[in-house]
């Protein structure tokens, strides 16, 4: 038999859960490596990875275009000047994760956790976007500056009904956001009733 077919078969070859455990490896280089041998074998946007609990992965400039990332925990994973655009996105959480330059063109954030996640510099990321997420509680927000709350997501409105927050006083909300009563009045009479609008 020809010993460069023989070569070619004991090549190793990694499953599907051993490529999404390298995911979770502390070394960037070899979970960039992990997320290429996934898209070649379409398991980047066939839902393989959906639900999957990717923690403190370090996935900077990481290529996840069109990726099917639903629901999958990337509770303070590090995705700096990674390539979300067209990803799916819907439900997934991103608590305390570096989102630092990250590529968001067309990607569904619909009911997506943000809370405490950095977004400073994230690109094509719009106020659409951002209003169908479910929590924005104590992101920076991509020019640098706190989330204000004047998206009036139902995450955030619930996590402060539950720590007795008063949720029509505008002191008690400007405070819980951790903006001035100025910042919170200001885009609260200019942005929420064209987000509300365009949701009915």
């Amino acid at each position: 038999m020809d010993s460069n077919f023989l070569g070619m078969v004991e090549e190793p070859m990694y499953t599907k859960i051993e490529l999404i455990n390298k995911i979770l490896g502390l070394e960037n280089k070899s979970t960039l490596q992990a997320v290429a041998e996934l898209r070649v074998s379409g398991w980047l946007s066939d839902g393989s990875l959906r639900g999957a609990a990717l923690c403190h992965a370090q996935l900077q400039n990481a290529d996840l275009m069109e990726a099917d990332l639903r629901n999958v925990d990337f509770h303070q994973a590090n995705l700096e000047r990674a390539d979300m655009s067209k990803a799916r996105l819907n439900g997934a959480s991103f608590k305390r994760a570096s989102l630092r330059g990250v590529n968001f063109d067309h990607a569904d954030l619909t009911f997506a956790v943000l809370y405490k996640a950095n977004l400073q510099g994230a690109r094509n990321l719009s106020e659409n976007q951002l209003a169908h997420a479910r929590e924005l509680l104590g992101a920076i927000m991509p020019d640098g500056k706190v989330y204000d709350g004047r998206y009036n997501l139902s995450g955030d409105l619930e996590r402060a009904r539950w720590a007795k927050v008063n949720v029509d006083d505008a002191n008690s909300m400007a405070e819980f956001y951790g903006v001035s009563l100025e910042e919170y009045l200001a885009v609260h009479k200019q942005v929420v009733p064209s987000v509300l609008s365009s949701m009915l």
